[in-house]
Parts: C-alpha cells; structure tokens; sequence
C-alpha cells in the first residue's frame, strides 16, 4: 500500500493539506491517525470517526448530463430524492464535527439550486471550524451569489465548466448554457478580488472528445482570471469499449484513461470505507461517493452517524479487502464488483454503464435547449428544490 493512497494529486495539497493547516485540534489528528491506521491495517470495526464528511444538500438539478449517476441509476431514488434536513445535520455535526477536517458538499444535485439552503449547511459547518468545498455548474450563480459565496467563509469552489463553446460543453452538460456558467464563474473571481477574499476557486474541466482541442485557450483563460485549471478525464464510462470511443480523446496523452476488463482502476483498497461518511439530501448514508446512488445502505435519522459508520453492510464491504476473508454473494452490492479499488474477494468488476450506451445511439444530436425531457425535468427539479408547487404540466404520474 502506498503513502497516501489518493487519487487526485491536484486537490491533494490544495484541500486536504490546506484543511489539516488551517482547521487541525490536537481531537481531530488523534482521530485521523487512528483512522488511517484502521484503513491501512483493513480493521473491520472502527472504533474512531470518519475525518470527511461527503454531503449533498439537494438531489435536484438543472442539467442532464448523461453519465451522471442521476443518469445511470434514474429509478435508484425516483420517489426518495428530498433536500437535507437541517435539524439531521446540526445531530451530526454534534456527533463527529469535532473529528472532522472537511465537508465536502455537492452530490447528485446542483447546490445553487437551492442556495439559502446551501448557504445555510455553509455558515453551520464554517462555525464549527470545519475546512469547506462546494461544487456547482456555476450556471445559476448570479453577482449578489457570488457575492454571498465568497463572503460566507467558504474555502474552496469547485466551477465545473467543460467547454468554451456551445456546441463542446453542451455535449456533455446537456441543457446548459456555456456563456452563462463563465460568467458565474467571472462573477465570483470578481467578488473574490473586490473582498480581497483568500477562497480557493479551480476550474473544473473534465476532458472528452468534443472538447480535448479547447484546453490551450482554457489554460490562457484560467491563467487571465487567476483560477487553477484542473483538467481530470471524464469517468463513467470505465470497462465499456462502446462508451470509452464515444467519450474519450483519442490522442496518447488520455490513453491510458482506458481500462481492459477485469482491470481495477486502483492499485489500494476504498478509502470512502474507511476515511470518509457521506450522506444523500435524503437522510440516508451511502458507502461511496462514485455509487452514491446505488450504495445507500442507512437513514440517519434512525442511527446515530457512528452507528452508520460501522454498519453490518460496511463491515462486510470492508472485508472485501482483506486477505484472510472470504466474501461473494453476501458482500453488499455495487461494492463486491466494484472495479475501481483493488479488492481480494467478490465478483468479477462489471461495467455499470451498458444501458447508457445505446441511450446515446439512439439520442438525437444535442439541441440548444437539451430536449423537451431535459427541459421538464430542469423545470421539475427547480420547483422542488424552491419548495414551489410543480407545474401541471412537468408532474410525475406519482403527482
């Protein structure tokens, strides 16, 4: 196992050294040494707190992208999708915010979409000294927003925007506009030098085929506003030939982006089981962040958040990765075929993404507007994320 088992190098010093140097107690490294000794050793039952918490405030978003897991998995949380109950999280935040260096907040949903909630779940973890990052698709952002964003003691803004053109960045952020997710993000660089604010701001740019070519003038622009520029490969499609040509570059530099079957994407065990506690808008905890959907396995508002920690369907995916161990049928689902950390027992890894394939032959070419389907849904989960009465017209037959 190496030292620090991570996978992205780039937010590495930038968020998690940064949390530790600004947010550290003497509670809060005792607890994470004990945790990455229990990780490291693969202890089944952990006696000391997660140190990050993953959290997604509403499920709710105005885009479409297709191999989001609000994609993949469509009917995983057709009638449990909710926003976050401030009162579940306030129990939390008396139960492990002490041992907790980060809460990291984005999910399924578009944040902004409900930003006095967002803002909310902002201000209560930044007054327990807990180190902050948001994500958003900055497309909702307005000036007084921004203005609210960079004021409200955030530490660090994700600005998911994968194009400079209409015609790549709508490829895949179906139902957006390019022009106005740069301008959200012009208007919080704005802010952030008019506060004289030290928030962090990256610019999130996933890299695929229809947009592989725009990176030189990224780079410029990046380096014109004062933003870093994270260029990461688009995941979703891993262990499926028919998604990896339709979506990723084919120039050598993004090659080894594509994994052979039965090939595991990590070389170490899941850290999400061990470092990390992440909790769906609906209440309920989840046992990773890449299976948010699919891996729900507790409501918190029946637990205590340690109780769901250390639950029998955690403890049985941690097992997953012990030698000495034996699981198959009775390891929890997605975890025992999981391929992208390195298991010793379970199934062979399966590609979770057929079904999606066909949905993008059979799609029409992308039009402006994302689609009638992508433009009720938007309009739906607008009305729902605002507690607003949905339109008549946008209901779900359940409505």
């Amino acid at each position: 196992m190496g030292l620090l088992n991570f996978r992205n190098y780039d937010r590495l010093w930038r968020v998690y050294a940064a949390s530790v140097l600004h947010y550290s107690t003497p509670k809060k490294m005792l607890n994470a040494l004990r945790t990455e000794v229990a990780y490291r050793r693969r202890v089944v039952d952990v006696r000391s707190a997660p140190y990050i918490l993953l959290l997604e405030p509403l499920y709710y978003c105005n885009l479409e992208c297709p191999l989001c897991d609000r994609q993949v998995f469509a009917n995983a949380r057709e009638n449990d999708a909710g926003k976050l109950n401030l009162g579940l999280y306030d129990r939390l935040l008396d139960e492990i915010g002490d041992y907790l260096f980060q809460c990291q907040i984005f999910g399924q949903g578009e944040p902004t979409m409900n930003w006095r909630l967002t803002r909310e779940i902002l201000a209560r973890t930044h007054r327990r000294r807990i180190y902050t990052l948001l994500s958003t698709n900055c497309t909702l952002i307005t000036p007084e927003m921004a203005e609210e964003m960079v004021g409200c003691g955030l530490d660090y803004l994700v600005c998911a925007v994968d194009g400079l053109a209409q015609e790549s960045y709508e490829m895949y952020r179906v139902g957006g506009r390019v022009e106005d997710a740069l301008a959200g993000m012009q208007y919080v660089v704005e802010a952030k030098r008019r506060l004289n604010s030290r928030i962090e701001i990256e610019w999130q740019f996933l890299v695929h085929a229809g947009n592989v070519r725009e990176i030189p003038e990224a780079r410029r622009l990046a380096a014109e506003l004062g933003v870093f520029l994270r260029l990461a490969p688009l995941r979703g499609m891993e262990w499926d030939k028919g998604l990896e040509d339709y979506w990723l570059p084919r120039s050598r530099e993004w090659k080894s982006q594509r994994y052979a079957a039965g090939e595991p994407m990590y070389d170490f065990p899941c850290y999400f089981l061990w470092r990390s506690l992440v909790l769906n808008s609906n209440g309920k905890a989840a046992r990773c962040l890449f299976y948010q959907n699919a891996a729900q396995y507790a409501d918190l508002k029946d637990m205590s958040a340690l109780s769901a920690y250390n639950h029998p369907s955690v403890q049985q995916a941690r097992r997953l990765f012990r030698r000495r161990d034996a699981l198959g049928e009775e390891a929890p689902a997605p975890c025992r075929s999981c391929g992208f950390f390195a298991r010793h027992h379970g199934q062979e890894i399966t590609d979770r993404n057929t079904h999606v394939r066909q949905s993008l032959l059979d799609a029409p070419t992308p039009r402006h507007d994302g689609g009638r389907a992508a433009t009720v849904n938007r309009r739906r989960s607008r009305a729902l994320a605002d507690n607003a009465q949905v339109p008549s017209d946008v209901r779900s037959p359940a409505e």
